[in-house]
C-alpha cells in the first residue's frame, strides 16, 4: 500500500534554541499557522489540545524540546474515533554547523478516503509554513 506522507526539510540560519521557539510558542505559531482565537499564549507541551470547535483537534503527542515535536491531527467529520488514526505533524530539528535543519513530515493520509486531497493540502502548507518558520527564526533577535 502506497503511503501518503508529506516530507520537506529547510536549513535555517538561526540557533536549534530559536526554531524551537517558534515551533512552540503561540505568539509564533499564529504566524505561520492558524490557532483557534481563544487559544492562550502558553507554550505548547505534552498532552495540550488545540481545539477547533466542532471541527478538528490537534494533540501534542510526543515533544523532545530541541529535538523533535509531534502533533497528532483528528477531523469530526472522519468516520472514525481519535484513536483509529495515526496522522500527524512531525517537526524534527537537528543542528548542523551554525544552522538548523527542520526536517517535516505530515501523515499518512492513505488512511482516510478522501487522503490525496489531504496530502496535496499538506504539500503546500509544508512549503509555506518552512518558509515562514524559517523567515522568524532568522529574523528574531
Amino acid at each position: 500500500m502506497k503511503e501518503l506522507i508529506v516530507k520537506n526539510t529547510v536549513i535555517i540560519d538561526a540557533p536549534l534554541a530559536k526554531v524551537w521557539e517558534v515551533l512552540v510558542a503561540p505568539k509564533f505559531i499564529r504566524q505561520w499557522d492558524s490557532l483557534p482565537q481563544d487559544f492562550p499564549d502558553y507554550y505548547l507541551e505534552i498532552g495540550r489540545e488545540i481545539i477547533w470547535s466542532g471541527n478538528s483537534k490537534i494533540t501534542v503527542a510526543e515533544m523532545l524540546p530541541h529535538e523533535y515535536l509531534k502533533l497528532s491531527l483528528y477531523l469530526n467529520k472522519w468516520e472514525l474515533g481519535p484513536s483509529s488514526y495515526n496522522i500527524s505533524y512531525n517537526y524534527r530539528l537537528t543542528e548542523q554547523e551554525n544552522s538548523t535543519v527542520l526536517n517535516l513530515e505530515i501523515g499518512d493520509f492513505v488512511q482516510l478516503p478522501d487522503g490525496e486531497e489531504y496530502f496535496d493540502a499538506a504539500v503546500e502548507f509544508a512549503e509555506k509554513a518552512l518558509s515562514k518558520i524559517r523567515s522568524l527564526a532568522e529574523n528574531r533577535v
